[in-house]
């Protein structure tokens, strides 16, 4: 049943492709390069159609089931978790288990990655997507845990000064990177404005529209105005060291971006008080804002 959909490009096919020796003996070698042509366009349409075929119809895995015990462990080890609602609980365990059925992770030098390390990143990605109408994690595949820092190049290094990375283009372009002990310490310190899982999913949100810029997808025009002159201001006053949002976030656009979703994710109050401007903006896109 499945080769059904595929008989007619095949047919066509082999009549394209069976008809070159005679329309070459009888019309010439103008008729016979036209018919090449055909030939050459309905295999990349045949190529085409069997792509988005096989996208729609591939079945997605079933979500990972959280159990009691798993949700008694994040209502102690996830506070952001925890300050939810019933109701958003629910969709919370949910997100989690999505993204625990859709993408691998690999926790280096362990057979099987730990359930904890699996629901701390799992929770990254729902924390840092949290409100918002989509939640896909664009096209990351795989998520390695490391049992230390590394380096730049990705080897390990136990003085490295990379704890999360998210790569952008070549061969490990749908993956990421995090630091075990930096992941973990992310969630068991919750008030000092940092957390490399929620820091590095923020990139991949920033990273939805193809650029990793500091200016995240789904902004009208008008809105990207308006945030990139917050940006701007809060920059400037990172620089001059007169601003609570951590000094990381000074050094380029990209990172303020990841810097300020993780503050407002982590400590949003703190955030209303100190830059009010800031924080009504991030509340309004992130679907927080109370009517």
């Amino acid at each position: 049943m499945k080769n059904k959909s595929f008989l007619p490009w095949i047919i066509l096919f082999l009549i394209s492709l069976g008809s070159i020796p005679i329309i070459l003996h009888y019309k010439g070698f103008t008729s016979a390069k036209i018919v090449g042509v055909i030939v050459v366009v309905s295999i990349i349409a045949a190529l085409w159609f069997w792509r988005i075929n096989t996208r729609k119809k591939s079945p997605r895995k079933a979500k990972v089931s959280l159990s009691v015990n798993d949700k008694h462990w994040m209502r102690g080890h996830i506070s952001f978790y925890k300050r939810l609602n019933k109701e958003d609980k629910i969709i919370f365990e949910d997100r989690v288990g999505i993204f625990m059925a859709d993408v691998t992770i690999t926790e280096i030098g362990q057979e099987r990655p730990e359930k904890e390390t699996c629901i701390y990143v799992a929770s990254s990605a729902v924390i840092a997507f949290w409100g918002l109408p989509y939640y896909n994690y664009g096209n990351l595949r795989e998520v390695l845990v490391y049992p230390t820092n590394f380096d730049m190049d990705n080897s390990l290094n136990k003085r490295g000064i990379v704890n999360g990375k998210v790569h952008h283009g070549g061969l490990m372009n749908n993956t990421m990177i995090l630091s075990l002990p930096a992941l973990e310490t992310g969630f068991q310190i919750d008030n000092d404005k940092q957390n490399v899982g929620i820091h590095e999913f923020s990139h991949l949100l920033d990273k939805s529209d193809g650029k990793i810029d500091g200016i995240p997808e789904y902004l009208g025009e008008e809105d990207k105005k308006i945030w990139v002159g917050l940006m701007k201001e809060a920059m400037d006053n990172i620089k001059a060291n007169e601003s609570s949002i951590p000094a990381y976030g000074g050094t380029s656009e990209a990172e303020f971006f990841a810097v300020v979703t993780t503050y407002y994710k982590e400590c949003p109050s703190l955030l209303k008080i100190k830059n009010r401007p800031l924080f009504e903006f991030l509340d309004e896109y992130f679907n927080q804002e109370k009517g």
